[in-house]
């Protein structure tokens, strides 16, 4: 009978610490700031593009396509150059690890998506539902992760 209780107790205690887990790694994606940044932008739709000084592929390839996405959408979104490094804060809270990334915010400061390495300013349009695309919900915290 004890030892029933005993296995009882410890798988509460499993179970309780995993959504314990659960909720912490998802409350990194919930932290104030999004919105914020978006205030800061405008209110118009944000890309966050995390890059280091020596990244190579982020001068050539990343930051080509940003060009582009803001010479094909002028005035409807805003792009954000963070140094990763520098701005060491900031990366940890989106959950960047590696550059060229991109974190792209909805108006509303929802987080629609997290891009690890580089990303096409075409598939930037559509997360951001510029190119007439239907818009994208929301990253929950287990598609982020």
């Amino acid at each position: 009978m004890t030892d029933r209780l005993l296995v009882l107790a410890g798988l509460a205690v499993a179970l309780l610490a995993g959504w314990l887990l659960l909720r912490w790694r998802t409350a990194r994606y919930r932290r104030p700031g999004a919105a914020d940044l978006v205030r800061a932008a405008g209110r118009r739709p944000l890309v966050l593009a995390f890059s280091t000084p020596e990244c190579v592929p982020c001068r050539t390839q990343q930051r080509p396509a940003l060009d582009e996405l803001q010479r094909r959408y002028p005035g409807r979104l805003s792009v954000r150059h963070v140094d990763a490094v520098a701005e060491l804060e900031l990366a940890e809270r989106f959950g960047i690890m590696t550059v060229p990334s991109t974190v792209v915010v909805d108006p509303r400061g929802r987080i629609l998506a997290i891009n690890h390495g580089v990303a096409s300013w075409e598939k930037l349009a559509g997360q951001l539902a510029l190119n007439g695309a239907a818009p994208r919900t929301p990253v929950r915290a287990t598609e982020a992760i």
